[in-house]
């Protein structure tokens, strides 16, 4: 759905922001939504790694019994 709207999103500024002496060409090739893609999964797993391993090292049942 991201890649959809963000596709509708960029065409609506393109055509907003253009004016006579400036124009913007408003083709999105392919290979750019195959980056956008595998940069987001790329980050997205190394946040859940970074997260699963300091989610490990927490006691769960000590953390019921505190106060906070």
């Amino acid at each position: 759905m991201g890649l959809v709207g963000g596709y509708y999103l960029t065409m609506y500024i393109l055509k907003t922001c253009e004016i006579d002496m400036l124009m913007f060409d408003p083709e999105i090739g392919v290979l750019s939504y195959v980056w956008g893609v595998l940069i987001t999964t790329f980050f997205a797993i190394i946040v859940n790694v970074i997260t699963y391993f300091s989610l490990k090292k927490i006691d769960m049942i000590e953390s019921l019994k505190s106060v906070e």
